[in-house]
């Protein structure tokens, strides 16, 4: 999870603070509706938006989040997202629609997923 830091009163520097799923899925849920309102450029978001979008994060969830960490918290979603289409678009990758996953023979597995690091006991 992304840290981002909420800002103190005084001093203007930016805090610590971590993106919770409910604060994730405002912000995604924000830009869909500007996605389908028509305002996405091809580009990408304008800094308007992502200002815009701190404010309603800001508003909900008293917090001082900018736009510039909306922005950089979006590129995190967006590396993820590529991550998804590169697995579902394997010739052997098989997507459950009931559990919304990707299932993965072990040859495929093995060559697109790292594995969890061994911890000894």
């Amino acid at each position: 999870m992304e840290s981002v830091e909420a800002a103190s009163g005084n001093s203007g520097r930016v805090g610590i603070i971590v993106w919770t799923n409910a604060m994730a899925k405002t912000m995604l849920g924000f830009l869909a509706g500007l996605v389908a309102d028509g305002k996405r450029t091809s580009s990408g978001f304008r800094d308007v938006h992502h200002r815009q979008c701190a404010a309603v994060l800001n508003e909900q969830f008293k917090l001082s989040v900018t736009g510039e960490q909306v922005k950089n918290h979006l590129k995190k979603w967006r590396k993820i997202g590529m991550k998804v289409v590169n697995l579902k678009n394997l010739s052997g990758a098989l997507w459950d629609e009931d559990t919304c996953t990707i299932r993965l023979s072990e040859e495929h597995y093995a060559g697109h997923c790292m594995p969890l690091p061994k911890y000894p006991n």
